[in-house]
């Protein structure tokens, strides 16, 4: 049986149906493509961002936040590998792409009725981040980019948090650690346009590695940070790492993590909980909300009633205008973060 051309018979309503069996809460359809949450890399799909498209002309999905573009066999290898399932490629791969394609009957070929994987497969322990050695940053080299320099961050809290500049690539270098301080995952800030189409921010190559990580199994900075958390009693939840990186040259101590993407999830809750015993978490993802809107407001209002009987949970809206659309609250500098930190929205 071929490979391309079953995949070239991959049909839009067995895509769908798979995904949903896999777990996807939601879809959104065009006339070019089927947009799903990202169930490649994150267990939760509720908690998952609609980043993961797939392109019904070449049958290709792409994973817009950390797998790039994979096809339907490479994609399930990946939902099996986050959950920590074991699996059987002729029958838990092949088979299954097989029976989402028009190519099933050629050769008389016959294939089992579709297996429902979330009843047959239950996770065995929770997924593990893989550790890498340190020393694979030896590749890049100490430098300040300009660019983030003019956006206010300084060079010590660079120094602080191991950013690096890898010359080859001419992308920023922001190694992840674990809460212990191993090295999980290497993301790149893209410079050249060229890159930035894919995403400013991706999993950085180094010769036939990709130092990738599921994101929503690590919060970043928690390692650096998570005494001051303790001591402090809270903890600001960012949507990027610029964010606590700019929180380093704030007054107060820097009790900032961030989630790289616009969502929470248990795994993360339970990590803050376990680690820091925060008695306030205070979602500071960016700003999104259109005027005369409600949609941005609920989405963080339920991402705290979801959790809030574990901790108390608030987040900042901008009722001010104090930020430009797409804005950090972190981003206009000090004042204007106590100012919104002031007026947060409290969770009961």
């Amino acid at each position: 049986m071929n490979y391309k051309e079953i995949i070239d018979n991959l049909k839009d309503e067995e895509i769908i149906r798979l995904m949903t069996e896999l777990g996807a809460d939601r879809y959104k359809e065009t006339e070019n493509e089927i947009i799903f949450p990202t169930i490649c890399h994150n267990i939760d799909s509720s908690s998952a961002s609609m980043k993961l498209y797939y392109y019904k002309n070449s049958h290709i999905f792409c994973c817009y936040t950390e797998e790039g573009t994979m096809s339907i066999f490479h994609f399930l290898k990946e939902y099996y590998k986050t959950r920590g399932i074991e699996y059987n490629w002729y029958d838990n791969i092949f088979k299954v792409v097989l029976n989402c394609s028009a190519s099933k009957n050629l050769d008389n070929f016959y294939v089992e009725k579709r297996i429902n994987l979330r009843e047959r497969y239950t996770k065995k322990d929770k997924p593990q981040l893989k550790i890498y050695p340190k020393g694979v940053l030896d590749t890049f080299v100490k430098y300040y980019p300009i660019e983030w320099i003019n956006d206010g961050i300084s060079k010590e809290a660079m120094d602080k948090f191991n950013i690096l500049y890898s010359i080859s690539q001419n992308k920023i270098i922001i190694p992840h650690y674990d809460i212990n301080g191993n090295l999980v995952g290497i993301r790149g800030r893209a410079l050249n346009e060229e890159d930035i189409i894919y995403g400013k921010y991706t999993p950085v190559r180094i010769e036939n590695t990709v130092y990738k990580h599921p994101l929503s199994l690590n919060l970043y900075g928690l390692n650096f940070n998570k005494n001051n958390i303790k001591k402090k009693g809270y903890v600001y939840l960012f949507e990027g790492e610029k964010s606590v990186l700019l929180c380093e040259n704030f007054s107060q101590l820097n009790c900032a993590v961030a989630v790289c993407g616009s969502n929470f999830n248990k795994f993360q809750l339970d990590l803050l909980l376990k680690e820091c015993h925060p008695k306030e978490i205070i979602i500071c993802f960016d700003k999104e909300e259109k005027k005369g809107e409600e949609k941005y407001f609920n989405k963080l209002w339920n991402i705290g009633k979801k959790y809030n009987k574990y901790t108390n949970f608030s987040f900042v809206y901008d009722r001010e205008n104090l930020l430009e659309m797409k804005d950090s609250p972190c981003d206009r500098g000090e004042e204007t973060f106590n100012q919104l930190l002031k007026k947060r929205v409290k969770i009961k």
